[in-house]
């Protein structure tokens, strides 16, 4: 087995965009966190293929966001299929310490609702966006072309302001989270 002291770190280094990522277009933790896990499993047993022609993190949400569609496919209950359990109890470990971390940079309830109201495609789309992804990534991510990802970007934006413009109103809390409340 390689050495975990690195894949520590690519775990770290990345595991809140992958969760992010994801629970924004599952808006299920459970989900999320099975396919989070997953995606560093595969990419730990498979880093000796990660050729560099792309982000770390653009490579990792490209195996979550596959793990995804493959999960829509087959619906299955369960998507760990672990055979090393010293691999799985360390992820579930640092997992643990990092899903609260994340949890807390999670946009408030309100707006969450309004995205859910996006199709999964525009959601994808625009969370990508949101984490400063350029438009050639996330096309890679999401195996699209430049052009129809520029398209959905579009869409999801306008869609975006056209909902919350109709039912929010914006402001920042104390800890200087972005809120908003029904105008109805």
């Amino acid at each position: 087995m390689e050495d975990f002291k690195n894949f520590d770190q690519l775990y770290r280094n990345n595991y809140n965009t992958v969760y992010s990522f994801i629970y924004n277009i599952t808006f299920d933790k459970t989900l999320t966190e099975d396919i989070s896990q997953e995606a560093f499993i595969r990419a730990y047993n498979h880093i000796d293929s990660f050729r560099h022609e792309s982000n770390t993190s653009v490579w990792l949400n490209q195996i979550a966001y596959n793990l995804f569609i493959d999960y829509k496919r087959k619906k299955s209950s369960s998507l760990l299929s672990i055979e090393d359990e010293i691999l799985k109890s360390k992820l579930v470990d640092m997992k643990n310490d990092l899903s609260k971390e994340v949890e807390q940079k999670i946009m408030s309830e309100c707006v969450q609702k309004k995205i859910s109201l996006l199709p999964e495609n525009y959601r994808a789309t625009l969370f990508l966006d949101m984490h400063g992804y350029s438009n050639q990534e996330i096309a890679s991510i999401l195996n699209c072309t430049l052009e129809n990802t520029k398209i959905r970007l579009h869409r999801a934006r306008r869609k975006m302001k056209e909902i919350l413009g109709n039912d929010c109103n914006f402001y920042y809390d104390e800890r200087n989270v972005l809120c908003c409340e029904s105008k109805k």
